[in-house]
């Protein structure tokens, strides 16, 4: 049996992620200090323009506190605004409308946590995977370890920088370079079932 790797829980988290979180005996940890400027409240997409950042908006944003505590601002509408964003990013792509009917409802629907927010919208990427593995979730805060995730998923330094992402059709691959390690739904729009054994051939 692998050793237990701890991950935080992020946002429809990158790509490099999810190959790692389905290699290993992986436990979410929903004490772990919640921290600005990283994937637990930014998720990358590609639209026409480039890559587009997707931002939670926290309360009382710059405080540190254990990520179960960090509360969503829900005074602007970014549900809407995400999902608008990747209805004009992805709506071209070949797997949107197999996949959109999961993952819209999240959208439609208010969350108060942060934690709950990531915690569903990451059953729904598991669904979608076709991963039925249950999910583990530690009772309180687990120390380092030498399989630890947790300290690697900044938005201002990707972790897999220094990797090789084999490239794959995106929809705008026509005019711009290929982008690798976005978000999990670059991935599951654009390669749809193939996504899997994209992931489990990734060097992570």
């Amino acid at each position: 049996m692998n050793e237990v790797t701890i991950f935080p829980l992020l946002y429809a988290a990158p790509l490099s992620y999810y190959a790692q979180f389905i290699k290993n005996q992986s436990v979410l940890d929903p004490n772990e200090r919640y921290t600005k400027q990283n994937f637990r409240s930014r998720s990358l997409v590609f639209g026409a323009n480039g890559v587009i950042t997707l931002s939670i908006p926290i309360e009382g944003g710059s405080v540190k506190k254990p990520m179960i505590d960090a509360q969503i601002s829900n005074i602007e509408p970014w549900q809407r605004n995400h999902w608008k964003t990747l209805e004009s990013a992805y709506k071209s792509s070949p797997f949107f409308e197999f996949y959109s009917y999961l993952i819209h409802p999240i959208y439609d629907t208010k969350h108060l946590s942060l934690w709950e927010f990531n915690l569903a919208f990451h059953k729904i990427i598991l669904k979608c995977l076709e991963v039925s593995e249950e999910i583990s979730i530690s009772s309180e805060y687990t120390p380092i370890t030498a399989t630890d995730q947790r300290a690697l998923y900044s938005s201002k330094k990707p972790h897999s920088s220094s990797l090789s992402f084999p490239e794959y059709q995106q929809v705008f691959s026509y005019e711009r370079d290929f982008e690798p390690d976005l978000s999990i739904l670059d991935g599951l729009f654009n390669l749809g079932p193939e996504l899997e054994s994209y992931l489990l051939k990734l060097p992570v």
